[in-house]
């Protein structure tokens, strides 16, 4: 992907006061959306960034479903003769700017269509970049916006005030791990959400093959992707306190079950009690993934790895 990729100062700042004001009154992240279009000279352009109604905690935002649909509608009439695609940022606040497992699994919603962008920033005003092309390959750039005069602000009143309005803290904490209760029968599933009337999920097809009993037919990408989001839910289902560690280890079980039926060289290994610590939703979910009983984890960080991404 040669080409360049820029946002004003004026916007730039506008996220940046965002991510001030979630941390300065909620020692949180923050997230939103923003339109990033492609100009005369081929180069793509970040605009019009927005925070929209969302829970937030110091490791994770996660915008309202009936908000976010109702942007892209809004955003779709307002933009719609540009050539255009959406763009969703986060804050990290005072930690360094890099994916997480949980921002990769947010990347990957966007699988179904051809093109789309992420961007992550923290306080120190750095910044990194992914352009994510799905059609007719995988392939990621991460790169770093452009921006003009890259000097700080105090926080607009307007600002604060928004964030106030339309963040909300969970009461939960990720401390306690060994305290939290589940309800057994409850599982979450990222790949069943389809809260838009379509599904953006890459690796629903391995889903849906292992559910159907047709697990045959599916790719090695796809069954990486599938264990891939697998582990990230599993993460978060426990340090929400929807999952018990007992409960998880059974769920690793079946799955890994539901691999080898459908002669998957893929496997999970249980995460070990130990590494359940407030940092573990910072962690690659490839290291608790096997190949061939190998660390999946060495593949991704090579340039090109096996499921055909590159880092």
């Amino acid at each position: 992907m040669d080409t360049g990729y820029y946002i004003s100062k004026k916007d730039y700042d506008t996220i940046i006061n965002y991510a001030t004001a979630a941390y300065e009154t909620m020692k949180a992240e923050i997230g939103g959306m923003s339109i990033c279009y492609q100009d005369e000279d081929g180069d793509w352009i970040v605009t019009d960034p927005v925070i929209l109604k969302q829970k937030v905690t110091g490791g994770t935002c996660d915008l309202d479903q009936e908000a976010l649909a109702d942007y892209y509608c809004k955003a779709a009439k307002k933009h719609g003769k540009k050539n255009f695609r959406f763009c969703w940022w986060h804050s990290h606040h005072t930690m360094g700017v890099f994916w997480s497992g949980t921002d990769i699994k947010g990347i990957n919603e966007y699988s179904d269509g051809d093109l789309s962008f992420a961007l992550v920033v923290n306080l120190k005003r750095e910044n990194k970049f992914r352009a994510s092309m799905w059609k007719p390959v995988v392939m990621h750039e991460d790169t770093t916006l452009e921006i003009l005069e890259n000097k700080g602000s105090s926080v607009p009143k307007k600002i604060l005030a928004e964030v106030k309005e339309l963040c909300e803290k969970p009461a939960y904490n990720y401390t306690s791990w060994k305290s939290k209760k589940k309800d057994d029968k409850y599982q979450s599933n990222l790949w069943d959400d389809d809260t838009y009337g379509y599904n953006y999920s890459y690796g629903v097809y391995a889903e849906d093959r292992i559910n159907t009993g047709a697990g045959k037919e599916v790719e090695s990408g796809q069954f990486f992707n599938y264990c891939y989001n697998k582990v990230a839910d599993w993460i978060d289902e426990m340090a929400e306190g929807r999952l018990t560690y007992s409960a998880y280890v059974k769920e690793v079980e079946e799955a890994n079950k539901d691999l080898e039926k459908f002669k998957s060289n893929y496997s999970f290994v249980v995460i070990g009690q130990n590494e359940l610590t407030d940092d573990i939703e910072w962690q690659d979910p490839a290291m608790w993934i096997r190949i061939d009983n190998q660390p999946v984890v060495d593949l991704t960080r090579e340039n090109n790895n096996g499921v055909g991404i590159k880092q």
